[in-house]
Formats: C-alpha cells, sequence, structure tokens
C-alpha cells in the first residue's frame, strides 16, 4: 500500500518535464516572417485570352444586270443605183436599130368577149355537113350525128342492164368559138353511173366548124339526150 503513492508521483514528474519539452520545442521551431517591402503580389491575377479577330472574306457583290435596252441598229449604208447599161444605137449585125411605138396594143375595145347563143346566124357543123344552099339542112345533118356519136359512145353499165335499170340523161354543153366541147353539165339526172357514162360520150365528139354571128365566131349552146333503153 506504500508503493501506490510513489509510483504517482514519478509519473506526474514525468509529464510535466514532457509537456515542458513540448512547449520548448514549439517556441524554438517559431518562424517569424518580416513585412516583404517592395514586393507587390495580387492574391488573384485574371488570365484573359486575347481574342484576335478573324477575317472571314466576304463574298463579292452579284454583278449588275443589264437592263432591257433594245440594241442601237445602225441601218446600212443605201446601196448606190446601178448605172444603166447604155442601149446601143447600133447593133454589129443588124445595123442601125429603129424604135417602133406599139401604141396601145392590147389595150382598150379592140379585144370582144365571145358571146353564147343558143342559135347563131351560122350554127355549127361538121366538114362532111357542110352545105351552102341550105343552112337548114346543113343544121339537120350535124344534129343528127352528134345524137349518134353520143348515143353509139354511151356504155351502158352491165350490172344495170342485167338488172333492169335504165333512163335518160339530159346533157348541156357548148360549142366555143374553136369547135371543141366545153362547160358540160347534167341537166337532167338518172342513176349515177348512167350519168357518168353519158358526160364520157361527150369525148368521142370531133372538132365542129364554129358558129358565126355577124362574120365573128361565137358560142353555141346545145342540150341533147342521152337514153339508156333496157330491152
Amino acid at each position: 500500500m506504500k508503493k501506490q503513492p510513489a509510483f504517482r508521483r514519478h509519473f506526474e514528474l514525468g509529464l510535466i518535464a514532457s509537456m515542458a519539452f513540448v512547449l520548448a520545442a514549439f517556441e524554438w521551431t517559431a518562424v517569424e516572417y518580416g513585412s516583404s517591402d517592395g514586393w507587390n503580389y495580387t492574391p488573384y491575377q485574371s488570365l484573359e485570352a486575347e481574342l484576335v479577330p478573324v477575317h472571314v472574306p466576304s463574298k463579292p457583290p452579284p454583278p449588275n444586270r443589264p437592263l432591257n435596252v433594245a440594241p442601237e441598229i445602225h441601218p446600212d449604208p443605201p446601196r448606190p443605183a446601178p448605172l444603166p447599161d447604155p442601149a446601143p444605137d447600133v447593133d454589129p449585125l443588124l445595123g442601125k436599130i429603129q424604135s417602133f411605138d406599139f401604141g396601145n396594143f392590147g389595150e382598150g375595145e379592140d379585144w370582144e368577149e365571145i358571146e353564147t347563143v343558143l342559135v347563131a346566124e351560122h350554127m355549127p357543123h361538121f366538114y362532111d355537113c357542110t352545105n351552102v344552099l341550105d343552112r337548114d339542112a346543113e343544121r339537120t345533118c350535124t344534129e343528127q350525128q352528134l345524137i349518134a356519136l353520143i348515143q353509139s359512145c354511151a356504155k351502158f353499165p352491165p350490172l344495170l342492164r342485167e338488172s333492169g335499170i335504165g333512163g335518160v340523161v339530159y346533157l348541156q354543153f357548148n360549142i366555143n368559138e374553136f369547135g371543141h366541147i366545153t362547160d358540160e353539165k347534167i341537166l337532167k339526172e338518172a342513176h349515177p353511173k348512167l350519168n357518168k357514162a353519158a358526160l364520157e360520150a361527150l369525148q368521142c365528139i370531133p372538132p365542129l366548124v364554129p358558129g358565126t354571128q355577124l362574120g365573128k365566131p361565137v358560142r353555141v349552146t346545145y342540150t341533147m339526150p342521152v337514153r339508156f333503153t333496157v330491152r
């Protein structure tokens, strides 16, 4: 029981001594910082990046559109008129050339229109019917030959003949101032094929002596029947 107080006393002395050493160590290692005269220190220095402007080339402006202006037209200079060739008065082969004045040839009242009549003073006629002493006989001979030629040349279509189809076609035509058949037409029709056959029959008529009136040629109109008879 007597040894415990001595142990405690030694423990306390050791604790005090250790604390003294610790305090002495802190005092010994303390560092004094002096004032930094002449040294400026900025605690926070902001670093700003310098932005260099970037040059981007802009698009060139569009070209100006030309206005709708009509082009100026410069007329061609007039060409000089060609000089007329001198008309020689002397031909190397014919000699001196004489000028003639034809006047109004082919103009005015010298040309008369050909008249068309139903009956002429001298009717058209075939050469073999010519009769100077009897004009009526001449006319009758001519008309009989006309009818005979037309009837002989008119071809009856076989199909119509077999079918018993016939008829009469009345033709009208002129004998002109040259004795030819012109202006043929149908006055009274029948079957279309009979009409065609009657017109084609006029092509068989040869030229005639043209009719005259007061010594001048005229056109004479004729009307002839063409009969297609079924037997």
